[in-house]
């Protein structure tokens, strides 16, 4: 048995949901470049978590898609801040 139910889909609606996904997105991206001025030259795991709000988890990600890490002493990981602009805009750039 087939059961056809017909869908009105207002188009307005749709387009103006479309929109205001693609600019929480936009707005969310260019948030991340614009608190990556305030972090240091060389700023730690912590520093840059905290910065740009995220966690462990998705810096591991980011090193993982190749974000470069700088490991200068046992237990002290850096991030060049050019680099992280750089992986940023070249992965998230909208």
């Amino acid at each position: 048995m087939e059961v056809t139910v017909p869908i009105k889909i207002e188009a307005k609606e749709v387009a103006n949901e479309i929109v205001s996904q693609a600019l929480k997105a936009f707005d969310t991206r260019m948030n991340l470049m614009a608190d990556t001025y305030d972090l240091p030259p060389y700023p730690t795991q912590e520093q840059l978590k905290q910065a740009l709000g995220i966690g462990q988890s998705r810096l591991n990600e980011w090193v993982a898609m190749g974000l470069k890490k700088q490991i200068w002493s046992t237990g002290s990981i850096r991030f060049d801040r050019e680099e992280v602009r750089r992986f940023l805009k070249e992965n998230f750039e909208v």
